[in-house]
């Protein structure tokens, strides 16, 4: 039987209200939402890592969703969480490409560059079960991953059976968000187009240039050229609205610009930007 086979009838209208959602989903705020909305009912979860590209030549982009502090795309140690990516891909491709639960631990160091602070270990309660499944894209010849960890207990059978039905859905509503701007880890992943013109360097933060605008700006101003607002920027980057504002105003005074647009026109004919 299958996932949505097994549940109650007033569950499985309420399953297929979430999965119509996914026609909604446009901006990283929406996906986090969503993801910690209805999701959560059918699959509990406190993490999320998507990660896509060439697992074989090392050509891996990723991105993380979660509501825990400091547990951000831009945070991951990314020396550390590629190559447990290949490891868990490996694993997962070498299991007939069938979703499995491993040990939350094969996943602690990566999501802090600072050791001492690694959610995995600093929670309470801790991180118990990893669940990973992945996806074959078979047009672009692309992999995907995801791996789904919990604070609770997830027993093998239920959790492969909900990965199985929403996995399609989730990677649905990834596909439908724009790439975070430190997505990009090493190699250029199939699928991964620049679609951010202001300095970006792969998966690393950009350099302090000479006119004063520091590494951060710079990563507000990409999210802004990709049509954020203060609120999702905040989201994404774990700081305030209000943060992003004050940043933006400083950014205004140094480029002597007005509004989002000037600055981003600025930005882009100046030596900071590439093509």
């Amino acid at each position: 039987m299958s996932f949505l086979s097994k549940l109650p009838d007033a569950d499985r209208e309420r399953c297929f209200d979430v999965l119509a959602e996914v026609a909604r989903i446009r901006t990283h705020l929406d996906l986090f939402n969503w993801l910690r909305g209805g999701i959560q009912y059918f699959m509990p979860h406190d993490i999320l890592v998507a990660a896509w590209g060439d697992f074989q030549r090392n050509a891996i982009g990723y991105d993380i969703v979660s509501p825990l502090r400091g547990v951000r795309t831009a945070r991951a140690d990314a020396s550390a969480l590629v190559p447990r990516l290949q490891e868990l891909f490996a694993n997962w491709s070498a299991g007939n490409k069938q979703p499995y639960v491993t040990p939350a631990e094969r996943m602690s160091g990566v999501f802090s560059l600072h050791p001492l602070q690694d959610p995995l270990r600093s929670i309470s309660p801790p991180m118990r079960s990893a669940l990973v499944h992945g996806l074959r894209d078979l047009r672009s010849g692309e992999d995907c991953l995801y791996v789904v960890l919990s604070r609770d207990p997830v027993s093998e059978e239920a959790g492969a059976a909900a990965i199985a039905a929403l996995l399609p859905y989730i990677d649905m509503a990834m596909r439908q968000v724009a790439l975070p701007s430190d997505a990009l880890t090493q190699g250029h992943p199939a699928g991964a187009a620049a679609q951010i013109t202001i300095s970006r360097q792969q998966g690393m933060a950009a350099p302090v240039p000479d006119n004063g605008m520091t590494s951060r700006e710079l990563q507000i101003m990409q999210w802004v050229e990709m049509g954020k607002t203060n609120q999702e920027i905040g989201t994404i980057l774990d700081i305030s609205a209000f943060t992003v504002k004050n940043h933006l105003q400083r950014i205004f005074k140094k480029l002597d610009v007005y509004n989002r647009a000037q600055a981003v026109s600025r930005l882009k004919n100046s030596p900071y930007a590439h093509g």
